[in-house]
């Protein structure tokens, strides 16, 4: 009997020492999230960069989020899209982090793309049309998650406006060059080869 007791107290020792493990596993996990939220949360009121690294801080979705908007927010185009891209490369499809993110870069594009066109006007158009052509399939993407999102289409047709994609066309410059190019070319009998027949 003492020894089948014994050998009940070590299995139960054991299990309660692997249970012990587990939680505190699961309560460091949970420690982490805690820590990486609070920085988010200090980072949301004076509204800047966080910058902790410490447990991987800044490396959270929201904390991607919120330096991608102060990044837009400081006119930094570049720096707001690489953290947007991040973002969508670690949450799932479903997250609603993810469709915010193709929207806001939908949204990145289109104001570089406007703003060129704005400062240099239509010869901008070479630089600027890859730019909307960006922002549409940004919207496109954010409406296939959420395909009754109002302001996603209403982002998306503007941008439709803004790059007639008809017949090959890839822009208002190319329509002038052609134009141009149909001034030049003579026409008529001079543009053919050779002698043209019945006449004296």
């Amino acid at each position: 009997m003492n020894e089948k007791f014994a050998s009940v107290m070590r299995r139960g020792v054991l299990w309660a020492a692997v249970l012990m493990l587990v939680c505190l596993v699961m309560l460091a996990r949970q420690l982490v999230e805690i820590y990486q939220a609070h920085v988010y949360r200090q980072s949301l009121a004076p509204h800047v960069l966080i910058q902790n690294t410490l447990l991987g801080a800044n490396q959270t979705p929201q904390a991607l989020f919120a330096n991608a908007v102060f990044y837009d927010n400081q006119l930094k185009p570049e720096q707001a899209l690489a953290q947007f891209a991040a973002l969508i490369s670690k949450v799932s499809e479903a997250d609603p982090l993810r469709k915010q993110a193709y929207f806001n870069s939908g949204n990145i594009y289109m104001r570089t793309a406007t703003r060129l066109l704005e400062q240099r006007g239509l010869p901008a158009w070479d630089e600027a049309g890859p730019l909307v052509a960006l922002a549409k399939e940004s919207y496109q993407k954010a409406l296939r998650i959420d395909p009754d999102w109002s302001e996603a289409k209403y982002n998306y047709h503007l941008a439709l406006r803004l790059s007639p994609t008809t017949h090959g066309m890839s822009g208002p410059q190319q329509y002038e060059d052609e134009q141009i190019k149909a001034e030049q070319e003579p026409s008529g009998w001079p543009a053919m080869p050779g002698n043209p027949r019945g006449m004296p």
